[in-house]
């Protein structure tokens, strides 16, 4: 079904990632490429979620044109897979390439990909879509609850101090208009082509809520490939001027992050038989805790230290000094 609708003439697998989905690239005699993502043992209500995943990147290509296009979607006939296929953007993977750049192009990439970022949420949450407060609220007891069957948080990382902050914290997210969100930003899911910012993948984590949600990446993987890229993405969502309210926010989400990280690392460590993802948790919350002085600063370390080097953003092509 797929050769029939895509013609292609060869096909490469791709192995990245975390997600159980098998992805293809598949170059046609045009010379173009797409990529099929295929999810299988799919029940009806996996079928319905993948097809509004369809739907709604071809929705945000509305308000950005940095993210493939979508050609088609469907399932086997006995409806056991479903698939998708969407236009393969062309470059490398930033988390790979980014280190090889010079400081001055990661932080205009990260600008690029903060300006990109704010346009994506300008696409608002559906009607149906409950309040972010009481979403995010349920989700974190979840986790919370499911904490005591994980082990213990590393070394010199205090638990309660982390959950004392989320409670005093937790009201922020009351009146808060909710927008699409990536939920996966990060430079594993970002393409770089010549130097420059060239579009965003990887989608199939999307969800809905406050726009900031969707920085709290930042400080579990984008902080540990480039602090410039990092700080560039939350100066180019802002345009440079970074309201006071942003960092609580942000702040508030990485600390509910270590409790949701600390119980994915470790059931992901059951279903696989190995202990790097508890290692790669433990060895993050630690760095977390001493960027945020154990959450006695609201602004992380890194964007401090970073920010007592001027550097330069551009806005419509004009310098303005940060």
């Amino acid at each position: 079904m797929v050769h029939r609708l895509t013609g292609f003439v060869n096909v490469d697998r791709i192995q990245e990632g975390y997600s159980d989905e098998q992805k293809y690239v598949l170059s046609l005699q045009s010379g173009e490429k797409r990529l099929l993502r295929i999810t299988s043992q799919a029940d009806d209500a996996t079928i319905c979620r993948k097809q509004t995943e369809f739907n709604v990147i071809g929705d945000l290509r509305h308000y950005s044109d940095k993210i493939p296009k979508t050609q088609c979607f469907g399932t086997s006939k006995d409806n056991t897979l479903c698939f998708m296929v969407l236009h393969f953007i062309e470059g490398m993977n930033a988390e790979e390439c980014l280190p090889d750049l010079s400081n001055d192009i990661q932080y205009s990439i990260g600008v690029a990909a903060g300006e990109e970022l704010k346009r994506m949420h300008a696409m608002k949450a559906p009607a149906w879509y409950p309040g972010w407060h009481e979403v995010k609220t349920r989700k974190h007891s979840y986790y919370l609850r499911s904490l005591d069957e994980c082990t213990t948080m590393p070394h010199g990382v205090d638990p309660d101090t982390i959950q004392a902050y989320i409670e005093s914290g937790m009201d922020l997210m009351r009146n808060v208009e909710s927008t699409f969100q990536h939920d996966d930003y990060h430079p594993g899911n970002i393409i770089i082509q010549n130097g420059s910012f060239a579009g965003v993948i990887d989608f199939n984590r999307y969800d809905w809520g406050d726009p900031i949600h969707d920085f709290y990446k930042v400080a579990h993987f984008s902080r540990n490939v480039s602090v410039p890229f990092s700080a560039g993405q939350i100066d180019g969502y802002f345009g440079g001027c970074i309201p006071n309210s942003f960092w609580r926010r942000y702040a508030l989400y990485v600390a509910m992050s270590i409790v949701a990280d600390s119980v994915w690392s470790y059931r992901y460590s059951i279903r696989t038989g190995t202990t790097d993802q508890i290692e790669r948790s433990q060895k993050t919350i630690q760095t977390i805790w001493r960027d945020h002085d154990g959450f006695e600063s609201d602004v992380p370390l890194w964007y401090l230290e970073f920010g007592e080097n001027q550097r330069t953003y551009y806005r419509d092509d004009h310098p303005i000094t940060i």
